[in-house]
């Protein structure tokens, strides 16, 4: 067994910090055509219109989609571990319940529902003129990432409860090396296709409490897998030992792919329509998620351990205040979109970039803020 040193944990904790600091920004971006058409018929009209856009959204979204959850549930997992250790498990499970419950039952009955109530006061809004209780209201929407989280953590607790060891580290365990990867991106692509597969249901989860889970609940099988490989890769610092060839190569195949599927995107809507694309399309999409996610995945988490003087400790404090930005980013999102449409800023590439760089610094900025107080940092 080998022990690991406090520099040793800082060095990981930067790194991994700076990662999470880019994928909220990242999840912040890609929200930002979706809320603006949920949020205003004109800018679901300007959307609509620029089918160039609509292409180029629709595919960054996958490619997002395909590595930024993903990635934050290997975080999750990999940081696990070494916190049960140090707290202890009953103080750990106290302490979690306290730092997700309290969250998503803020984002249930208070956040989520900002923006529907905010609606009623926005003429263009589809909500202007409804009653209230025909609102969309008291949805998980994107804090479904929290209740899939509480499982997992509660998951894990039960098995370090049973098996009754305590964490340690041992490098002498090599690497998953090439193969390792293949098979269970080829084992995941199956599994991605066969769940996206149920799209009815899906559908109407969208339109339930449950909204959040109808989006991403397709995936649950990969994150679970990501999150328990996380948990494994603590006991042998796997992420810090990623084979850079291996890193790079595998990055170069997903850039390959990426942009293929760019190409098809751009080449073969229908009237500015994607949707007869998706429904031919979508199985080959869903299937090549972890091969094209683990190259993102994977070079992120070489690059930015290597680099980390590029970000330094404002993107890593960045991503300490990451966890609050996820939680407060759609309200501030919503309001971002309206603000700049209502200036008269209506191109839709300057009006969706505009909206998300504002979105991102203000809900960065605004969960700084509210770690200020002592209370709440416990919690976010």
């Amino acid at each position: 067994m080998v022990q690991i040193n406090t520099s040793s944990q800082n060095h990981r904790r930067l790194f991994l910090d700076q990662i999470k600091a880019i994928m909220i920004a990242l999840v912040i971006t890609t929200h930002t055509a979706l809320l603006g058409r949920l949020a205003s018929t004109g800018v679901d009209k300007i959307i609509q219109a620029a089918p160039i856009f609509e292409s180029i959204d629709l595919w960054l979204t996958w490619v997002c989609n395909t590595f930024y959850m993903n990635i934050l549930f290997l975080i999750s997992g990999y940081l696990l571990p070494p916190s049960i250790k140090k707290r202890g498990l009953r103080d750990f499970i106290f302490k979690r319940l306290i730092r997700l419950g309290i969250p998503l039952t803020a984002a249930v009955f208070l956040i989520n529902n900002l923006l529907p109530v905010g609606g009623l006061l926005i003429p263009d809004s589809p909500a202007f003129g409804q009653s209230l209780d025909t609102l969309p209201l008291f949805r998980i929407g994107p804090q479904w990432f929290l209740l899939v989280l509480i499982s997992f953590n509660g998951i894990y607790c039960i098995w370090a409860w049973l098996r009754k060891s305590n964490f340690s580290i041992n490098l002498k365990q090599s690497v998953p090396g090439w193969r390792s990867w293949l098979l269970s991106a080829a084992i995941l692509g199956v599994i991605e296709t066969i769940m996206g597969s149920h799209s009815e249901f899906w559908t109407r989860l969208k339109d339930a409490n449950f909204d959040g889970l109808g989006y991403q609940g397709m995936h649950l099988l990969t994150y679970a897998f990501l999150f328990a490989l996380g948990c494994k890769a603590a006991s042998h610092h796997w992420l810090e030992r990623i084979n850079k060839q291996l890193a790079l190569r595998w990055f170069q195949g997903s850039l390959i792919v990426s942009f293929a599927v760019l190409a098809l995107m751009l080449t073969s809507t229908d009237g500015g329509s994607h949707e007869e694309l998706l429904n031919h399309a979508w199985p080959i999409l869903s299937c090549l998620i972890p091969f094209v996610g683990w190259g993102y995945i994977a070079i992120f988490l070489h690059w930015t351990q290597h680099h980390e003087s590029i970000g330094g400790t404002w993107l890593a404090k960045a991503g300490r205040d990451s966890f609050g930005a996820y939680l407060i980013h759609m309200p501030i999102l919503y309001i971002a979109i309206i603000s700049v449409y209502l200036l008269g800023l209506h191109n839709i590439w300057l009006l969706s970039i505009s909206a998300s760089f504002l979105a991102v610094v203000l809900a960065f900025w605004g969960s700084h803020l509210l770690r200020r107080s002592f209370l709440i940092r416990r919690i976010i």
